[in-house]
């Protein structure tokens, strides 16, 4: 008989994820599949506190599955590659083999500007602190409140720190050259729903738009990428 997986959320909780996080004196954020999990199965998305609530149902098991053990992706704010390291440490001891710890920064800005085999967007900053997404050498700045932190919180208990639902579209749509990879189309969509469930940009906070454009701009851009 096969064993019970168990509850991501429970377990980051049980481990206390967030505070040690946060005595770490850097920002971060889970990203990725929990982030996009959390936000599709909320009870209750409070655009104004920043905070997505969980109904207390809700289970994101260790294991896919296929049997293999889920990650655990985790962006720290600092394009400092000790700091990062410290932080990968700081899970990695407190949550063990239970998931696949990965932690990574913010890229320097001056870093392969020319995105030479760089084939997955990602994250840079300047000296001046502007943050720009870019992709093999196409790039677009995008609003610093894109990696504002957001707290998911189930039974009381915070759970972890994600990124808002619009950055986390934006991030999707502009991962790869050939926009939402085939595995992500379902789940990214469920997430479209949840942002614009009448599929205006109007259902967007006002104070969100700013990162919803800049996205969208970014991922203009690619096609031409793509076809050169």
């Amino acid at each position: 008989m096969s064993e019970v997986s168990e509850n991501i959320y429970p377990l980051l909780v049980e481990h206390s994820i967030h505070d040690r996080m946060e005595d770490c004196e850097v920002s971060y954020s889970v990203v990725g599949g929990l982030g996009l999990h959390a936000v599709t199965n909320a009870a209750e998305i409070d655009w104004d506190n920043h905070v997505v609530y969980l109904p207390g149902g809700v289970c994101l098991p260790c294991l896919r599955e296929n049997g293999t053990v889920r990650d655990l992706d985790t962006l720290v704010q600092s394009t400092d590659k000790v700091v990062v390291k410290g932080c990968q440490r700081e899970m990695t001891d407190a949550i063990g083999d239970k998931l696949v710890i990965s932690t990574f920064g913010l890229n320097p800005y001056k870093k392969n500007r020319r995105g030479i085999f760089d084939f997955v967007g990602d994250r840079y900053i300047d000296d001046e602190g502007r943050l720009y997404w870019r992709l093999g050498g196409i790039e677009t700045e995008i609003p610093s409140s894109s990696l504002d932190q957001w707290l998911v919180k189930k039974d009381g208990e915070t759970v972890c720190a994600i990124l808002n639902p619009i950055a986390q579209l934006g991030a999707y749509g502009c991962r790869s050259i050939t926009g939402w990879r085939p595995k992500d189309t379902e789940k990214v969509e469920e997430l479209v729903n949840v942002i614009m469930p009448n599929h205006k940009i109007s259902d967007i906070p006002q104070d969100c738009r700013d990162q919803y454009y800049t996205f969208r701009e970014q991922s203009k851009k690619l096609p031409k990428l793509e076809k050169s």
